[in-house]
């Protein structure tokens, strides 16, 4: 459903004139990976509102995009899939906010995420294979995101309890996502 109204926004613009014919895929790429984007916030925030963590939701989209972004991981092969995972990742990480409050689970899912991020990270995608280049570049900024991101924990977990919670989420969640990211491409190499 992305790629066809994506298709037909595309359509439309090339028939206007205002793009031409030779950028088509380049635009309805753009455009279907700005609905994604654009409706995962949206029902991130729903469901953040309908769980009462909007906060959290959005944290969580702060700290984890940037990460996501560099340390790669586990791709779905649709959109549709890509959606939906990303759904369940949000309503299970708001209802584990939820419902669990030891400070040491947090802890033990800050370490065991970042130690994983440290020794995958960047993790490429079949459909996006990187260059030693790329992989040296993406391997910097991985690492210097999660660094900032535990000092941003260090620093303030300790007065904000949103961000104590939220932090470590993130970073285990990428860390599953880089180890089902590397399986999926051991299987096809």
């Amino acid at each position: 459903m992305f790629k066809k109204t994506a298709c037909k926004i595309t359509q439309h613009l090339c028939e206007k004139g205002i793009i031409s014919e030779s950028d088509f895929d380049l635009y309805e790429y753009g455009f279907n990976m700005g609905i994604t984007v654009l409706l995962n916030l949206i029902s991130t925030i729903v469901i953040g509102v309908i769980v009462g963590k909007v906060f959290e939701s959005i944290a969580f989209l702060v700290f984890y995009i940037p990460l996501r972004s560099y340390a790669g991981g586990y791709h779905a092969s649709t959109t549709w899939r890509c959606y939906f995972i990303s759904i369940v990742i949000i309503m299970a990480m708001l209802l584990f906010i939820g419902y669990v409050d030891l400070s040491i689970i947090y802890i033990i899912l800050l370490l065991v995420g970042m130690v994983v991020c440290f020794a995958f990270a960047p993790v490429e995608d079949k459909n996006k294979p990187l260059d030693r280049d790329e992989i040296s570049v993406f391997k910097k900024r991985a690492y210097l995101i999660l660094s900032i991101e535990f000092f941003i924990w260090l620093a303030v977990s300790v007065i904000f309890q949103p961000v104590e919670k939220t932090i470590p989420i993130v970073m285990f969640t990428e860390s599953l996502m880089l180890v089902i990211g590397k399986l999926k491409l051991s299987k096809y190499s």
